[in-house]
C-alpha cells in the first residue's frame, strides 16, 4: 500500500518510477502495470502531467476511487453514433504493434490482409478487389446496380475515415498521440520517405495539370483504368525527384505510453462498429436524393426539381445487405425486413 503524504505538493517527479520509489511501490515497465500503477496513485494525489514528469497539485483528503485516465471518461460520448469503440480498436493496436511511431494507409489498417499481422480488420479482400478492378467491373461480376455500388463504397470509405479521423483527434487532444496525414513516395531505389512539403506541393501542381491535360475530374478516377493512366502521367512530371509512386498515409506517434493498453474482447468491440457502420451506409443511402437545380422564380437562387431517391425500395435494401456481407469482416446475417426496420426505427445518418 502507499503510504499517504510521501509525496509532497508542488514538487516534481521526472518519471512515474521517480514517485514509485518515493513511495516504496514496485515499478514495471509493462504497460498495463504503469496505468494500474499511476490509477493508484491518482487515488490519492491531484497530479499534472508535463511529458515524464509529474507534479504533485493535491493530496486528497479522502482516497478517490479509480477512474479511467481518457478524459471525459468516455461520458458524453457515449451517447454519440460510434461511442469510443474506435478509441479502443486504435489503443489496442497501437499496444499490440509496440511501435513509437508509424506510417499506415487507410488499406493496411482496416484491410484483411494476410501480410499484415494484428491489425483492425473490417474490410473483406472484396473491397480490396473493387479498389483495383473499379466499382462499374465489381458492380457487373456481382449483378447489383452501378450507382448503388458507387454511392455504398463511397459512404463505406468516408463514414470509417471520419471515425478514424474523429478518434485520432479525441487521443490527440488527451495527448495520448500525435498525427497528421502525409505522402508517402517510394523512390526509384525503392527507398521510402514522407514528401517535405515542397514535393507535397508539387505533386498537387502535377496533379492539376494531368487533370486538365486528360480532361477528367476527381470523380473520374474511381475507374481503375482512368486512374492507372492518371497515376502514370503524374509520375512522369515527377522523374526529377525519382519518384516511382506515392500515396497517402496517416503519421501516428505515440506520446504517452502509459495509455496505449491491451484492450478486452476487441472482437465483440470491432463486431458493434462495423453493425453500426453499416446501419449509417444504409440511412445515407436511404436519404440520398437526386434532382435538378433550376432558378427560383423569385430570381433568388436555385431550388431542385423532380427530387427523387433512387435507394429508397426493397430491391435497393436488399442488395446493401448483400453488400454489406461482400464487404465487412464481422457481417452479422441479417434479413432485408430487419433491415428496413432498423432504417424506420434509426436515427442514423
Amino acid at each position: 500500500m502507499f503510504l499517504i503524504n510521501n509525496l509532497e505538493v508542488g514538487s516534481t517527479y521526472k518519471s512515474l518510477k521517480d514517485m514509485c520509489n518515493v513511495l516504496g511501490k514496485k515499478y514495471s515497465k509493462s504497460a498495463n502495470s504503469r496505468k494500474a500503477i499511476l490509477k493508484e496513485i491518482e487515488c490519492s494525489y491531484r497530479l499534472e502531467r508535463e511529458g515524464n514528469k509529474y507534479t504533485v497539485i493535491e493530496i486528497y483528503k479522502q482516497k478517490k476511487g479509480k477512474v479511467d485516465g481518457r478524459i471525459n471518461n468516455g461520458g458524453g460520448i457515449r451517447n454519440t453514433k460510434y461511442d469510443t469503440l474506435m478509441d479502443d480498436l486504435l489503443i489496442n493496436y497501437l499496444y499490440i504493434k509496440n511501435l513509437e511511431s508509424l506510417d499506415i494507409t487507410f488499406n493496411e489498417l482496416f484491410g484483411q490482409n494476410e501480410d499484415i499481422e494484428n491489425n483492425i480488420p473490417l474490410l473483406t479482400n472484396d473491397y480490396k478487389n473493387l479498389l483495383s478492378i473499379g466499382y462499374e467491373q465489381f458492380a457487373n461480376e456481382i449483378a447489383i446496380r452501378k450507382d448503388l455500388v458507387d454511392i455504398y463504397t463511397e459512404k463505406l470509405r468516408k463514414i470509417i475515415s471520419k471515425c478514424l479521423e474523429t478518434t485520432l483527434n479525441r487521443l490527440q487532444k488527451q495527448n495520448i498521440l500525435t498525427w497528421q496525414k502525409n505522402i508517402m513516395v517510394k523512390k526509384y531505389d525503392l527507398e521510402l520517405e514522407i514528401a517535405d512539403e515542397n514535393l507535397v506541393d508539387e505533386i498537387k501542381q502535377k496533379e492539376q495539370e494531368v487533370y486538365e491535360e486528360l480532361n477528367i475530374t476527381y470523380f473520374q478516377r474511381k475507374n481503375s483504368a482512368i486512374n492507372k493512366r492518371f497515376k502514370r502521367e503524374v509520375y512522369k512530371k515527377l522523374t526529377h525527384h525519382y519518384v516511382a509512386s506515392y500515396w497517402n498515409v496517416y503519421s501516428i506517434e505515440v506520446m504517452d505510453e502509459d495509455k496505449i493498453i491491451e484492450i478486452e474482447n476487441t472482437d465483440e468491440i470491432k463486431k458493434e462498429l462495423s453493425n453500426r457502420f453499416m446501419k449509417s451506409i444504409h440511412m445515407s443511402l436511404i436519404n440520398k436524393t437526386y434532382g435538378n437545380k433550376v432558378e427560383s422564380t423569385g430570381g433568388i437562387g436555385k431550388i431542385r426539381t423532380n427530387v427523387h431517391n433512387p435507394f429508397d425500395n426493397m430491391e435497393s435494401i436488399e442488395n446493401m445487405n448483400k453488400l454489406d456481407r461482400i464487404f465487412f469482416v464481422d457481417y452479422k446475417e441479417k434479413d432485408d425486413m430487419d433491415i428496413m426496420i432498423e432504417i424506420l426505427e434509426g436515427t442514423w445518418s
